[in-house]
């Protein structure tokens, strides 16, 4: 016999047609076209190569109403709740203090490390008990913190040390994920997961073909998957290159200050900046690298075939 209260929840979860009810002037945004509003999304990019800062950056933005780099307005302000497992308090402490020179004072940010001595749980939301996937303390301390701090968005750095489960299971990818949408559901929060890419998809910098390490699940089922990278410009100027790779969300702004899905950044002094020429001045570095590696590829093509002719038979 199904459950009373379920009956009741899909009675109410049960629409006709265009339901007069459910409002038309619903924003899907938090930070429009980056970050959509109840969902997950990713950031993917080589280990090393600033995503925490990247979400630094954006966490204080959104915390504070601020528009990102000038350029992609925050849709919805509040609590931003950030996760580590990467650093220690010490170690982060000195990350917030430089992102934190570039704006006034911030009581709407707020997070833990995994690191913390004081800490008794691990960072794993889900681990395998019996060969079955299952929650675990550290769920029910989130759901916990949800609760008390109510943020709008909470960030995991990284996925693999959250995630407590294997990586390349499409079954464990659904759980992992059907737990953050418990959350999303329950307390209308969003989660922007950090994740390490595959290194072996990133070996040439210009090349833009980005492969997903681990189930096709966590990158399907985000709403939104944003590529970050490095692009050298020269040996001690390197751009930040953020690419939207993935959006199930339309934005009108996206195709006003994204150039093919993307954009390039200045990073100094802990924070983002935006810059017309430097921008301009990074495609054309960007560019130039890949007709390089082109023909690079050619030339090592055509001695392999010359070295196949060699070949006695």
């Amino acid at each position: 016999m199904l459950d009373p209260k379920v009956v009741e929840s899909l009675k109410k979860a049960l629409h006709v047609a265009n339901d007069a009810s459910i409002s038309r002037d619903y924003d899907p945004w938090i930070l429009e076209p980056l970050i959509p509003y109840k969902s997950i999304s990713i950031i993917d990019g080589l280990g090393g190569s600033g995503k925490s800062w990247l979400s630094l950056d954006i966490s204080y933005s959104i915390s504070l109403g601020v528009d990102f780099v000038g350029l992609f307005p925050v849709r919805r302000s509040g609590t931003v709740l950030y996760l580590t497992a990467e650093e220690s308090p010490e170690v982060f402490i000195q990350r917030v203090d430089m992102v934190q020179k570039h704006y006034k004072e911030n009581s709407s940010f707020k997070w833990i490390s995994f690191l913390d001595e004081s800490l008794e749980i691990s960072s794993y939301l889900c681990k395998k008990k019996r060969g079955e996937p299952t929650v675990t303390e550290t769920a029910e301390a989130l759901e916990w913190l949800i609760s008390e701090e109510k943020p709008i968005l909470i960030i995991l750095d990284s996925l693999v040390n959250f995630y407590g489960l294997d990586e390349n299971s499409s079954e464990d990818a659904a759980f992992f994920y059907d737990v953050l949408k418990y959350f999303i559901r329950k307390y209308h929060v969003s989660f922007l997961i950090l994740h390490h890419q595959n290194k072996e998809a990133m070996r040439v910098q210009s090349d833009d073909v980005i492969s997903f390490r681990g189930s096709g699940v966590l990158r399907e089922q985000a709403r939104s998957r944003l590529v970050y990278k490095n692009i050298k410009i020269t040996e001690k100027i390197i751009a930040k290159k953020i690419k939207v790779e993935k959006s199930n969300y339309y934005s009108k702004l996206a195709n006003e200050v994204l150039t093919e899905g993307s954009i390039y950044l200045k990073f100094e002094n802990g924070i983002h900046k935006y810059d017309k020429a430097f921008e301009l001045t990074a495609r054309k570095a960007e560019e130039e690298a890949k007709n390089k590696n082109k023909k690079q590829g050619k030339s090592k093509k055509k001695q392999e075939e010359i070295e196949d002719d060699d070949i006695p038979f």
